[in-house]
C-alpha cells in the first residue's frame, strides 16, 4: 500500500480531523500513533484498525507524562518516527471579541494549540532525526492566514503555528520536510461549534480532505518543504499519484 512501513504519529486522534487521519493512514498501510486526551473517544478511533501496527496513547500532551508515554510507546517499537502530523486543537469561545476574552482561556488555547507542539517536537527531535525522509504536518486554519472578526485566540494560535511551521522549514532545510495545511470548513465538532447554523452536509467531511495529507506523508513526496497548502484542491485527486 501507499504507506507501507511508514511509522506516523497523529495528535487531536480522538475525534475530527485526527481520528480521519489515523484511520487514513493506518488503512494505506501505515504504522501509526494516535494521541489523544479523551481515551474512550480514542478506542473508537481505533476500531478495526490492524491492531499489530497502531498505537493509542491517551494523555494531554501539555503534561510532561504524556509526552513521555508518546516517546516511551514509540522506542518499544522503534528507533525513529518518520511523520508527525500536529491535529490537536480547541476552539475556544466562538464569536468572542478580544475585548472580552477569558484570560485563562486565551492561555489554555494557545498551550494546547501552540505551546504543546513545541514541546513535543523537541521530545520526539531525536526520534525524528532517526526517521526515513522525516516530515512534520501542521493542521492550519484560513483564520490563521487571514485574521476573522470573533475567533480569538484560536486565530491567533494559528498564526502562531504558521509561523512555528515556517521557522522549522528553515531550520529542517537537510533534514528534512515542514508543511502546513488549511484543511478548510470541514465538517466535524469543532467546526459545529464555530459555526452553529451551518448545515454539514453543505462543507467537505473529513475523509474528504484526506488525500493531501495521504501524499505529504510518502518518503518520496516531491513538494517543496515550507508550502502552505489548502486541502480542498486536493478533493477527489489520487494522492499517489504524481508528484503534486
Amino acid at each position: 500500500m501507499g504507506l507501507d512501513g511508514r511509522r506516523i504519529l497523529v495528535t487531536g486522534a480522538s475525534s475530527g480531523i485526527g481520528r480521519a487521519l489515523v484511520r487514513g493512514y493506518s488503512q494505506a498501510g501505515a504504522r501509526v500513533w494516535a494521541i489523544a486526551r479523551r481515551g474512550d473517544h480514542l478506542k473508537e478511533t481505533v476500531v478495526g484498525l490492524a491492531p499489530d501496527r497502531t498505537h493509542s496513547v491517551q494523555g494531554d500532551i501539555t503534561d510532561p507524562a504524556a509526552r513521555q508515554a508518546v516517546r516511551d510507546s514509540i522506542e518499544s517499537w522503534s528507533s525513529g518516527i518518520d511523520v508527525v502530523v500536529h491535529a490537536a486543537g480547541i476552539l475556544g469561545p466562538p464569536k468572542t471579541p478580544l475585548k472580552d476574552y477569558p484570560e485563562d482561556v486565551w492561555r489554555r488555547v494557545f498551550e494546547v494549540n501552540v505551546t504543546a507542539v513545541q514541546l513535543l517536537h523537541q521530545s520526539l527531535s531525536r526520534l525524528l532525526g532517526n526517521g526515513l525522509d522525516p516530515t512534520v504536518i501542521g493542521v492550519s486554519s484560513g483564520v490563521g492566514r487571514r485574521g476573522r472578526a470573533g475567533w480569538g485566540m484560536y486565530a491567533v494560535s494559528k498564526f502562531a503555528l504558521e509561523g512555528w511551521l515556517e521557522i522549522l522549514a528553515d531550520e529542517w532545510q537537510d533534514t528534512g520536510r515542514v508543511y502546513s495545511v488549511n484543511p478548510g470548513a470541514t465538517a466535524t465538532g469543532m467546526r459545529a461549534a464555530a459555526a452553529p447554523d451551518e448545515d454539514p452536509a453543505s462543507i467537505p467531511s473529513t475523509n474528504d480532505i484526506l488525500p493531501v495529507f495521504l501524499h505529504l506523508a510518502q518518503a518520496d513526496c516531491r513538494i517543496p518543504s515550507g508550502e502552505r497548502l489548502q486541502a480542498r484542491d486536493w478533493i477527489g485527486r489520487d494522492p499517489w499519484s504524481g508528484s503534486g
